[in-house]
């Protein structure tokens, strides 16, 4: 089990992070995570939030204590909870740092969390409703891991009081309802899952999946929503992705018996980098200030694509890539074509035969740090054997071709054109040679 303890940090935020940093303490440092900032330099990167936003006087910020049973819980597992914990309810717009101590018979971490957020200013305060959340979401995250939670009479009754100040919370905040509504309003809008999720960041939001769990971070709030507690069951990961493709019929309507109108969203204005805004806090806030000068959301209209056009589209860009192929490797005859994709098909060979060891590895191996790096090479060569059997599937397009007869007069012409293109040049230079004479 896990117990919290909250205390408000009002002077020397400096001591308290020094206190929790301890090398003593932390094994030399190695049970010391951070959350958007360098370990080394967490207090200085705190304080330069807070002075880029002037907001260096006040609560500082809040101490975090997350104490186990240390014969239940190993030193990694009690760190790795204490991360999960401040991930999920800071990660995406504050500064944290989250260490594990050693120096009692039970392992504890000591979370420290700056009070200013490097996104948008704002100051995080500790109401009932953000403790309330705090104690559920520990005790969620220890269930994950199978750790036993409190059941005393006393701790029964402050979970149901917490729980009913949640459930008053969610129910009764206009915001909460302002963002139910902008979630559903996606989820009826969205073709597909990842349509939803574009939809929501380009209005805001970030969507993190935790499991068949949803943790949502929106422009209204400092922390994160779990949306399943926060709305019900119809707001897991699943039973979202249900409805969106359930309502997804929508999208299309029939003309004719036979052909069917797809229509596409279109986007009009700036682009939003989706791999920055998850791991640039820079470029978060950019993205914040674009959306307070009314630069986003972009405008957006529809347009129909027949299906007719999707094949047309793949037809193109699939002789496109052969004719890329023919100049590229310079091609004259279908042998050639031949004898490049004999090329291609022996240098992926020996990809597939490592790519069988490593899984074999993978799955006698138990270390999980071991089957993390096996994985990450898997995932490598994976991605060189798809692009040579991208490349296979060009030369069989062309060799297999039903109009082989066209493609060889086609390769003949080419030779030709650049044999008379040479024996053009070569007169041309002997004529100024005969002048310069």
């Amino acid at each position: 089990m896990a117990i919290t303890k909250y205390k408000v940090i009002k002077k020397n935020l400096e001591a308290v992070i020094n206190y929790a940093m301890n090398g003593e303490k932390t094994e030399n440092g190695i049970l010391i995570s951070a959350i958007n900032c360098l370990p080394e330099k967490a207090y200085s990167q705190m304080i330069l939030t807070k002075k880029a936003f002037h907001k260096e006087d006040g609560r500082l910020g809040y101490h975090i204590i997350q104490s186990f049973n240390g014969n239940k819980v190993s030193l990694e597992k009690c760190n790795k909870i204490g991360i999960e914990l401040a991930e999920a309810l800071w990660g995406d717009k504050y500064q944290v740092i989250v260490c594990t101590h050693t120096n009692k018979d039970n392992v504890h971490n000591h979370i420290v969390l700056n009070s200013v957020s490097f996104i948008d200013r704002s100051k995080y305060h500790n109401s009932n409703v953000e403790i309330a959340l705090l104690r559920e979401t520990n005790d969620d995250i220890c269930r994950k891991y199978g750790l036993s939670v409190i059941e005393t009479k006393k701790a029964t009754k402050e979970q149901d009081i917490a729980r009913s100040r949640i459930k008053n919370y969610n129910r009764n905040e206009g915001k909460m309802e302002l963002i139910k509504t902008d979630i559903d309003e996606a989820i009826k809008v969205a073709k597909k899952y990842q349509e939803f999720i574009t939809i929501l960041c380009y209005n805001g939001y970030y969507i993190k999946r935790i499991g068949n769990g949803m943790s949502i971070s929106s422009p209204y709030y400092n922390r994160n929503i779990r949306l399943a507690r926060a709305f019900g069951e119809d707001y897991t990961f699943d039973n979202i992705k249900s409805r969106i493709y359930r309502n997804g019929a929508y999208k299309m309507h029939e003309t004719n018996e036979n052909e069917k109108i797809y229509k596409i969203r279109i986007y009009d204005g700036i682009k939003i980098n989706q791999e920055k805004l998850k791991t640039s806090s820079f470029y978060r806030l950019y993205v914040h200030y674009l959306y307070l000068l009314r630069k986003l959301p972009p405008k957006i209209h529809y347009e129909e694509r027949t299906k007719e056009y999707y094949k047309e589209l793949d037809k193109f860009h699939k002789t496109n890539d052969e004719i890329k192929m023919i100049a590229s490797f310079d091609l004259h005859s279908l042998d050639d074509a031949q004898k490049l994709k004999t090329h291609f098909l022996e240098k992926v060979a020996p990809l597939k035969n490592e790519r069988e060891k490593l899984w074999r590895e993978f799955n006698k191996t138990t270390n999980e740090n071991q089957k993390n790096i096996i994985k990450d090479k898997i995932a490598t060569i994976t991605d060189d054997i798809n692009k040579i059997n991208k490349e296979i599937q060009t030369c069989k397009r062309i060799t297999d071709d039903s109009e082989k007869g066209e493609i060889e007069d086609n390769l003949t012409k080419k030779r030709v054109n650049e044999n008379q293109a040479k024996n053009e040049k070569e007169l041309t230079k002997n004529k100024d040679k005969h002048r310069i004479r």
